[in-house]
């Protein structure tokens, strides 16, 4: 090749060329890096179109701004991201420059439809079933009702609160606790500190068909005692029974006095709304 002067200039006309490139690289990247290309504002908006709730300029400038460095052509989006989706109650956040001198933030807040797993008000579910922390709460947690089950189910549980929540307005109620227990068992505790044991999923026997029923029955059964209700069990196939404190267990006119259900607590009255032959 040192004999072929052909070669010998193509060599030298590659390496010039690599050359010019670097030295370009190089002059952008000095270029990119100055202080007149500095970041000066960060514009944050809602992504959804709805207005932000929680996130404040406060927190923006604290726990976010800090951790933006560079400048329009440097800062790096993916980190600037980060950042915000850790604030609390951020769901998502897109990031992207704005010429000449701005980051411009859309962001996603959750929507919260009730405290999960959590009395204090730190640790909530949103309304599309995802739980979320976010800490010092407990003012808004004690507006909301409280859902309970095993990490995992939080999805499962808000769905069924929204179908409680439903079909008890029916009769002027509404669900303040909904509990999934371990072993798939539902209990759901209404606003007057009635609570209603539905039990778990039976084949023949769902738990919202348990508490459609309660529901059809309550304004001639529940409904008519004047005195507090404490429980009501509604897991028999055919009916549910009522535990009233100071009340003497007593019949509905469909059943007659032989065929009573057996007490479940021998100090504690119940009281049957409706035929019921066994036990769900």
């Amino acid at each position: 090749m040192w004999n072929d002067p052909l070669a010998l200039n193509r060599l030298s006309a590659m390496l010039l060329v690599l050359a010019l490139l670097s030295a370009g690289a190089t002059a952008a990247r000095w270029f990119a890096r100055q202080p007149q290309f500095a970041i000066r504002a960060v514009v944050v908006t809602p992504l959804d179109g709805q207005a932000l709730q929680h996130v404040t300029a406060d927190r923006v400038a604290r726990y976010c701004v800090p951790q933006i460095n560079g400048t329009i052509f440097t800062a790096d989006l993916a980190k600037a991201r980060h950042a915000f989706e850790s604030l609390p109650w951020v769901r998502t956040a897109s990031v992207r420059r704005q010429w000449p001198d701005r980051l411009v933030v859309r962001l996603e807040e959750h929507r919260a439809l009730a405290r999960w797993n959590d009395e204090g008000g730190n640790r909530f579910v949103s309304l599309l079933g995802e739980a979320f922390n976010a800490p010092g709460e407990a003012e808004l947690g004690r507006a909301l009702p409280l859902l309970s089950g095993p990490e995992g189910s939080e999805r499962e549980v808000a769905r069924h609160y929204g179908a409680f929540r439903e079909r008890l307005a029916a009769i002027g109620k509404d669900p303040k606790l909904v509990m999934l227990s371990a072993r798939q068992a539902w209990t759901v505790r209404l606003a007057d500190g009635m609570v209603l044991e539905i039990g778990r999923e039976q084949q023949g026997s769902t738990v919202l068909s348990r508490m459609e029923r309660f529901v059809a029955h309550y304004a001639t059964t529940v409904g008519r005692i004047a005195a507090r209700v404490e429980v009501v069990d509604l897991r028999y196939p055919n009916g549910f029974a009522a535990r009233v404190p100071g009340l003497r267990a007593t019949l509905s006119p469909e059943r007659p006095q032989a065929e009573r259900l057996p007490q479940r607590k021998p100090r504690t009255p119940q009281r049957i709304a409706k035929p019921a032959a066994g036990r769900a």
